[in-house]
């Protein structure tokens, strides 16, 4: 994962939207759909209209949300599903949203979906596409809706990888100083991002310094 963090073209991406290079990197995962023409019961059978940020709390552009697409992904293979300018009727979410949670989950037949007569865009992309949207976005993943044979027969274990990767502005901390939530993320990052005990700790200092400014929010652009 750190190999797609650092790379600089997806921080010159968030640097132009956020216009700012001073950038906190996200600590997410990734995305896995498995080859369910091997095993049909693989095969999601169903998506999960969300959005990834509290309508309530968090009214305005908090996070621009993105991945790299490890794979081709198109009708075939599944992958994102976005409904188009949805995030500028973030406030009719305000009847679902929780006052701790950002995850917001959408019944098909809300009032932002047009009571479930809206038409989502199914991304296309390609292996090596940054693919960012609007966190307040409606948007969920779709299983592959267009059947490949073909797909049965060849050696692919994974129809869909992807990485997440997110970038915000450093100051966008709030409810602590910048140098106490730089000094938690340090500590995160040591602990694998993970709140699991026994894992092995990580040095920091196998990281470069760009990979290292970008946990705590600092600019090394020319390092």
């Amino acid at each position: 994962m750190w190999n797609i963090r650092s790379n600089r073209n997806i921080k010159r991406v968030y640097s132009h939207i956020w216009n700012t290079n001073e950038l906190l990197v996200s600590f997410d995962g990734c995305g896995i759909f498995r080859n369910w023409y091997y095993e049909p019961k693989w095969k999601t059978t169903m998506g999960w209209y969300h959005v990834d940020q509290n309508s309530i709390l968090k009214p305005n552009r908090r996070c621009i949300q993105g991945f790299i697409s490890l794979t081709d992904n198109n009708e075939t293979t599944g992958g994102l599903i976005v409904f188009p300018h949805t995030h500028l009727r973030f406030n009719e979410l305000n009847n679902l949203a929780h006052r701790s949670k950002d995850f917001v989950a959408i019944p098909s037949m809300h009032s932002i979906l047009d009571r479930g007569n809206a038409i989502g865009k199914f991304i296309h992309c390609q292996s090596g596409d940054l693919v960012v949207w609007d966190s307040r976005l409606v948007h969920c993943n779709s299983c592959a809706f267009i059947s490949d044979e073909s797909l049965k027969n060849q050696s692919i274990d994974f129809l869909r990888i992807v990485a997440y990767v997110s970038m915000s502005p450093a100051t966008f901390v709030c409810n602590q100083t910048l140098d106490q939530f730089r000094k938690k993320r340090k500590l995160l990052a040591q602990n694998n991002c993970s709140s699991v005990f026994n894992l092995p700790k990580i040095s920091l200092e196998k990281l470069d310094a760009y990979q290292r400014a970008l946990i705590i929010g600092t600019n090394v652009d020319d390092a």
